[in-house]
């Protein structure tokens, strides 16, 4: 264990507790916890590869054993060009083992539940967060047990089942697998790594904000946009950004967008309305990784947005399938629909005239689209089979060259 990690303190009612004294969220309230390290003592001397270099803001210093983290930081000269801006960063964490930024949460829960003596560990996931507690579970020696709603896609599930998950597809909602899991995984004695509800998936998530402002040389973006489900991803940047600033490694703090589906935006409503909780909704929308019809961090995400000075937007579908084919073709990477949310936001605020042209901004790109490709390929055209001849194929160019 990390002996910097002091205490947790409840985003809610702002109750104290020491570290493992509580496991999840607040026994007092049910309000998610957030960790509280011995900041005057942080050094901040980053070394090595992956993730662990920033130990001293996590609540382990052990090591997992797949590389994760250390994902590329990509300055698109094409996508600012098309974009309409001055600069643009790609954080493409697609590149971590099992293609999203889930593995930087999966990661420490991981290594704290064998530190803490369990053998099997548990989650409800849309999908990333399940393949990712799947793969790297079997990378060191547990057992995963995935409550799977019934939306999963096939390439999610086919991870699942490679990594040897043990999977429980539910005909439920999202939602409804999260309240199962809690119950089920208490029942058995197991470690939960549910998002929203274990404090260290926080911690894991925020190296990628560490991560930025280290690839940056420690210069702070005026923008990060990020796509949001529960929430816990744009706290976990916030958290980030804050604790660089309190070891005075940094000096300024960017402000966020929050990037949601229109079908599925709990958060944008709440923040368009002056609310301190959003509402619970019915998700309508192809981007599963971000059709969280609850959101369980949303008090936290609400106020650190605020706090960042930044706002929620929404885009549709449709935007995003767009925004997949924008970032491919201009930079070739392929991100899931929900992990392109954010450059659908970028182009759309653009449009709308609601963005800085100058400013610095950075993109996180969370998931695959290999892991979405059934969703994507339907709302893209089929292609169609030509004869092999010649004169086939040469009116088949044609008929290219004119789109």
């Amino acid at each position: 264990m990390n002996k910097k990690l002091l205490d947790l303190k409840c985003s809610q009612c702002s109750s104290f507790f020491k570290p493992f004294e509580v496991l999840y969220n607040c026994p007092k309230c049910g309000g998610v916890l957030e960790t509280i390290y011995d900041y005057k003592e942080i050094e901040g001397n980053f070394k090595g590869e992956d993730l662990w270099r920033y130990s001293e803001f996590l609540p382990t210093t052990n090591r997992s054993n797949l590389l994760v983290g250390s994902t590329p930081l990509y300055k698109s000269k094409s996508l600012k060009k098309e974009l309409g801006i001055e600069e643009i960063w790609i954080k493409d964490d697609t590149k971590n083992p099992t293609g999203s930024l889930k593995d930087r949460a999966s990661a420490v829960v991981a290594v704290l539940a064998k530190e803490l003596g369990y053998r099997t560990v548990a989650c409800a996931s849309t999908g990333n967060a399940a393949s990712s507690l799947a793969g790297i579970s079997a990378a060191e020696g547990l057992e995963s047990y995935i409550f799977a709603p019934r939306s999963m896609s096939l390439p999610k599930l086919v991870q699942l089942q490679v990594f040897n998950a043990r999977i429980l597809k539910i005909n439920a909602s999202y939602d409804e697998c999260f309240e199962l899991c809690n119950k089920i995984t208490e029942r058995y004695g197991w470690y939960n790594r549910n998002t929203a509800y274990n404090p260290y998936t926080l911690d894991g998530k925020k190296t990628v904000t560490f991560e930025i402002a280290e690839q940056l040389d420690w210069k702070v973006p005026d923008l990060v946009v990020v796509p949001v489900g529960d929430g816990c991803i744009i706290s976990s940047v916030w958290k980030g950004f804050r604790e660089l600033k309190e070891v005075g490694i940094i000096d300024e703090l960017p402000r966020l967008i929050g990037v949601q589906a229109e079908g599925c935006k709990p958060l944008k409503d709440a923040f368009d309305r002056n609310k301190e909780k959003p509402e619970v909704t019915t998700p309508k929308t192809l981007a599963e990784s971000i059709a969280v019809g609850e959101a369980r961090n949303g008090l936290m995400a609400l106020r650190d947005v605020r706090e960042s000075k930044g706002k929620f937007v929404s885009v549709s579908d449709n935007e995003m399938l767009d925004a997949v084919k924008l970032l491919a073709s201009s930079t070739g990477i392929f991100g899931e629909l929900a992990g392109v949310a954010s450059i659908a936001a970028i182009k759309k605020e653009v449009i709308d005239g609601n963005l800085d042209r100058e400013d610095r901004i950075v993109a996180l790109i969370t998931g695959s689209g290999l892991k979405d490709i059934e969703v994507t390929s339907k709302l893209l055209d089929r292609v169609q089979t030509i004869e092999p001849r010649e004169k086939e194929i040469c009116e088949r160019i044609e008929e290219i060259r004119k789109r």
